[in-house]
């Protein structure tokens, strides 16, 4: 008999699509009906050997944030035994900056992430799981940003009638979403080299405060 392969085991990375919301728009304690839908996938094709990754985002003023909100989605709606699920932790003082910043872009996932894995990022490679309008500048500024991307899930999803925050009006109209992403997709692709200098600058001026 031949022997049985085993499924590898795989390090996804997640991208935060957003918070849902109550009718006015004001942040509540789940993700956002584009960001559910991602994490269902993920729910589906995760094993318990695997490790997930998920990118640190924003609270859009809220007491949790996108991470924290997804972590609990995940636990919550994974039958079995739950896949290594790990992202920055915002209380501790290695990522207290990260709290200060008015809004994390997709750029700013990366590069709050790179700040969390430090020197394990150059050995590691990544499946990154994302909405699928967002996944095209989500795949570019984390290869910019030095992570190996091996595949990208480019989840689509339905437009549901579910609240989402204010900010993110535009995730309920494709074609307008797809234009945002088109110019935040230029934006991107003229400041990442210096964000990311800046970025180093500012944290090695921050840790040095802490220490």
């Amino acid at each position: 008999m031949g022997s049985i392969k085993l499924p590898k085991a795989m390090n996804y990375l997640v991208i935060p699509d957003g918070i849902g919301a109550d009718s006015n728009g004001e942040p509540i304690s789940e993700p956002s009906f584009v960001f559910k839908q991602v994490l269902d996938y993920l729910v589906k094709v995760a094993n318990p050997k695997d490790t997930i990754f998920i990118a640190p985002a924003n609270n859009f003023g809220g007491n949790e944030y996108e991470h924290e909100l997804a972590y609990r989605y995940l636990i919550e709606n994974i039958s079995t035994e739950p896949p290594n699920i790990q992202y920055p932790v915002m209380a501790t003082s290695n990522n207290l900056r990260l709290g200060a910043c008015k809004y994390i872009d997709t750029a700013g996932n990366a590069l709050f992430l790179r700040d969390y894995l430090e020197n394990s990022l150059h050995g590691l490679s990544f499946d990154l799981v994302c909405s699928k309008i967002h996944s095209y500048r989500a795949e570019y500024c984390f290869k910019k940003l030095s992570y190996k991307i091996n595949r990208v899930h480019r989840v689509d999803y339905e437009i549901l009638s579910e609240k989402i925050v204010t900010r993110l009006w535009y995730y309920k109209y494709k074609p307008i979403h797809i234009m945002y992403e088109v110019l935040a997709f230029i934006r991107d692709g003229a400041t990442i080299p210096f964000r990311l200098y800046s970025h180093q600058k500012r944290s090695k001026s921050l840790l040095s405060k802490e220490a």
